[in-house]
């Protein structure tokens, strides 16, 4: 090889190694400021309305028509806060005293301090250890307080009452668990050891489960009879049956579906010794429910990321901690009850009260909370659910109109009556869905009073969601708000009244030719910003639980197939342009579901409102491209009903259903400044016959975006999609300078 050679390769070389470098820091940059607007996008946080107080009361004949909001149950409130410094790392309530907790945090100096606390002084903690992990005796009067950098005495036993030590285990062990007796006292080692700490002054060793366990990931049953353990390495849940001083192993569960990423967050028995029920939570982003005496027959219950989990003492419910919030779910069917907003990071660690009353959770933000959910969840758990909320949004600056009640019940019936003879029309039973109702059988329409003035909400209709979410559950039902618009009250003087109206029109024109370029560019680049957040949650199965429909007085502008397309939306349609004559299409000629529509909403929650059930998980594996189709594998054991395809679509024709304007020049270009590249809409339906596992091929047209979502409804009606790209990230990168 000549010199000249040589040095040429050498350049050519250097070229593609430093184009390569640049193209990975370009691309690390570009993601960690996608991360950096992820974050800022969930953890944001708005600030209050301006507090209006209302012009004229309400005449109580005319409030005594509308249902009260506190008829439902308050969402829950803090009623202590303990500003820590550090994150939690577990909470845990006194089995017997529902002031006490104890906490562990890992503060800033990279140490584990223990604290017991007072709920009624969150200044002071009682006592404070260097340690850790720290857990109540069942008889709530001793702390076992572990520290494993004490190679003599890693486990002491503290007295409550008394403020003193009392005895210590001669090993180098940790997170000690008592038993429900508390005879028996567990630590955490290569394995579990055993104490007896019948006497605790006087610990004796009893017996060793070997194993690779580690963490606090060991529980015992209410009974006392069970214990259930970790091992760390392969994931797999050991349940151990004690009898006196023998332990029998019973069964293993290895709960992991994502080997290569497995760990069990969590585990919990029920505290019923008839039914003891053990809960693992796991990063399958699940809770799974294993029940005696094989262990292998769970269901489950499918959540978001949880950390922590807890049952009431009457172990209807679970309380989870995951990311920002508390969740509350039924043991009976896995539906979520509630969820407790109010933590700004991750819930790590939650607890029950031993009367119920108090959730107590902490996480990354540093802050212990507690909450009082009393009489909160019994109101709740009689709620019937997957049910249509009427409410009448009244902003301080407006009176109610005393015929609303009237105006809304019609209109609830008409949109009912729509659906139920679309259904019909396509030979399916005439169902449709159902709304809250009075006695009498109208509408149950809920008087809900604004913070502030009509302005601030017709700015931003996320305000108005904000103040109902503080009263109502947003997540299991249907909420239909009608706000109550401000009107103008006429002057005695008309040509003061024509001034004022030309000024008005005057400004409205400048501020609409002022602003059009800036709303244009404001959406494009929230476009780009949802884009790349829809990017990096790619892969993640989303489940669709409740809904809202916004509109504003008067409400019979509203023609019913109008109203009927805003509640489909929620009800888990989507924009539809294979036919202009579609509901879901927005054209002028959309007065009919199609076909797969009815079929859809067949199964549907809310066309089904008093069926119960468990919602089995769904597994959609990963789909591929070939040629001009898209294939998958997509699994679930409650029966799949309908899978959907959805897209952005990149072409310059509109599809054959987009008829926003009459004439067809006009028309075109409609598309190409409003929803060429913006609106997601359906590509393809297949329609199957409750089979639990399928292989689906759908058709692909060449002009889609490569981000796609995959939207399946089951036989319960459970909904859930998955944002995907269908392209490799190389191509997809490309296609993204490109466009």
């Amino acid at each position: 090889m000549s010199f000249k050679v040589f040095i040429s390769l050498l350049l050519v070389g250097c070229v593609i190694l430093f184009g390569f470098i640049f193209f990975i820091i370009g691309y690390n940059q570009h993601k960690e400021d996608s991360d950096e607007w992820e974050d800022e996008f969930l953890s944001r946080t708005d600030s209050p309305p301006p507090q209006i107080p209302r012009t004229e009361e309400i005449p109580d004949e005319i409030r005594h028509k509308f249902a009260a909001v506190t008829e439902i149950p308050e969402k829950s409130e803090i009623i202590a806060e303990f500003v820590q410094d550090g994150s939690l790392k577990s909470v845990e309530f006194s089995p017997t005293n529902p002031n006490l907790i104890v906490s562990r945090t890992y503060d800033k100096n990279f140490e584990d301090r223990v604290r017991l606390w007072d709920i009624n002084d969150p200044d002071t903690p009682i006592a404070e250890f260097k340690s850790d992990s720290a857990s109540f005796s069942p008889d709530g009067k001793m702390l076992a307080i572990s520290d494993s950098r004490d190679y003599n005495t890693s486990v002491k036993l503290w007295d409550i009452a008394k403020e003193v030590f009392i005895g210590s285990l001669p090993t180098t062990k940790d997170n000690a668990v008592f038993s429900p007796d508390r005879k028996l006292l567990t630590v955490n080692t290569l394995g579990i050891e055993l104490w007896d700490v019948s006497d605790p002054t006087q610990p004796v060793e009893t017996v060793t489960l070997e194993g690779k366990n580690s963490g606090k990931e060991h529980t015992f049953s209410a009974d006392g009879k069970l214990i259930a353990t970790k091992e760390a390495i392969s994931d797999t849940v050991n349940i151990w049956q004690i009898d006196g001083n023998q332990i029998i192993k019973k069964n293993s569960i290895i709960n992991i579906v994502d080997k290569k990423y497995g760990r069990i967050e969590a585990l919990q028995f029920s505290p019923d010794p008839q039914n003891p029920i053990l809960a693992i939570a796991d990063n399958d982003k699940n809770i799974r429910l294993c029940y005696p005496p094989d262990w292998q027959n769970y269901n489950t219950i499918p959540t978001k990321n949880v950390y922590d989990l807890a049952f009431t003492p009457d172990g209807k419910t679970i309380i989870s901690g995951g990311i920002n919030e508390i969740e509350i779910w039924s043991v009976e069917n896995g539906k979520l009850i509630a969820s407790i907003d109010g933590n700004t990071g991750w819930v790590k660690c939650v607890d029950v009260s031993a009367d119920g009353n108090f959730i107590v959770a902490g996480g990354n933000d540093d802050v212990i909370r507690v909450w009082n959910i009393t009489d909160y969840l019994p109101i709740k758990r009689k709620s019937i659910q997957d049910v249509v909320v009427p409410i009448y949004f009244l902003p301080t600056d407006v009176q109610p109109q005393a015929d609303m009640p009237e105006r809304i019940d019609k209109v609830l019936k008409d949109v009912q009556t729509f659906f139920a003879d679309e259904m019909d029309r396509h030979g399916l039973a005439r169902k449709t869905f159902n709304f809250k109702k009075n006695t009498n059988g109208t509408a149950k329409v809920f008087l809900f009073e604004g913070k502030t003035s009509y302005r601030y909400y017709n700015e931003d209709s996320s305000q108005i969601l904000e103040e109902i979410e503080q009263r109502f559950e947003l997540s299991n039902n249907l909420y239909f708000v009608i706000l109550e618009k401000s009107i103008e009250k006429k002057s005695k003087n008309k040509e003061t009244d024509d001034k004022e109206i030309d000024e008005k029109k005057s400004d409205e024109k400048e501020i609409t030719a002022a602003d059009v370029e800036k709303l244009i560019k404001g959406m494009q680049k929230s476009s780009k910003r949802m884009r790349e957040l829809s990017l990096s949650l790619r892969g993640i199965m989303f489940r669709e639980k409740g809904g809202h429909v916004i509109v504003k007085t008067p409400i019979n502008r509203f023609a019913t197939h109008t109203l009927a397309q805003k509640f489909g939306k929620q009800f888990g349609l989507h924009r539809d342009y294979r036919d202009p004559s579609y509901l879901m299409s927005d054209s002028r000629e959309s007065k009919h579901l199609s076909k797969d529509s009815a079929l859809w909403l067949d199964s549907s929650r809310f066309f089904n409102s008093e069926q119960v059930f468990f919602d089995k998980k769904t597994i959609i594996k990963k789909p591929s491209r070939f040629r001009d189709k898209l294939r998958f594998e997509i699994e679930d054991a409650d029966g799949i009903s309908q899978v959907r395809l959805l897209a952005r679509s990149y072409s310059n024709n509109p599809p054959p259903g987009f008829q926003e304007e009459i004439d067809p020049t006009e028309n075109q270009k409609e598309w190409r400044t409003l929803d060429k590249g913006y609106i997601v809409f359906l590509q393809d339906v297949l329609t199957l016959q409750g089979e639990k596992k399928a292989k689906v091929e759908l058709d692909y047209p060449k002009y889609l975006d490569s981000l796609i979502e995959l939207h399946v409804i089951d036989d319960d009606g459970n909904r859930v999609y998955l944002i995907e790209i269908t392209e490799a990230p190389l191509t997809t990168i490309l296609r993204g300078i490109l466009n």
